[in-house]
């Protein structure tokens, strides 16, 4: 059951992009690309510092989700599609998505399924790590936008 959920959340997401404007979710890919970035080195420090572990993978990844490949970058296009620039919009958006994924996703399904395993890190923590994220995705793209 892992092994599908890990490919669930790898590869399917991407599809769910080919309905939307093209042109506005270009606009977007480089801020998903940064997210999936920042969350990657994100993934590594927790690997170092052992916050978690991830004991189950796909066969060509080893410590960071596939979630974080799939799920992440394009839940990060649809957002940025439905709720920039407004700021409020995109904060609030963001806190609820993060707060569902910190409180409900991780723990009853990721970790229960052993695609995860919270070490010296608790799900409050990782919700507030994923929240510091936010406010530099969201400059970045204002920043992406004034060139």
């Amino acid at each position: 059951m892992a092994q599908i959920l890990l490919w669930i959340t790898f590869l399917p997401p991407w599809l769910l992009i080919l309905p939307l404007d093209k042109k506005r979710v270009r606009r977007f890919l480089s801020v998903a690309f940064f997210t999936l970035l920042l969350t990657s080195i994100n993934w590594q420090i927790g690997e170092v510092v052992n916050w978690w572990e991830v004991p189950n993978n796909l066969f060509f990844l080893t410590n960071i989700s596939a979630f974080n490949y799939g799920f992440l970058p394009v839940v990060t296009i649809y957002v940025f599609y439905f709720t920039y620039p407004n700021p409020w919009l995109f904060f609030g958006a963001n806190i609820i998505i993060d707060a569902i994924q910190a409180f409900i996703i991780n723990p009853f399904i990721f970790q229960k399924l052993g695609l995860i395993k919270m070490i010296n890190m608790n799900n409050f923590e990782a919700f507030l790590l994923t929240i510091m994220l936010v406010p530099i995705i969201y400059f970045y793209q204002r920043w992406y936008d004034k060139e």
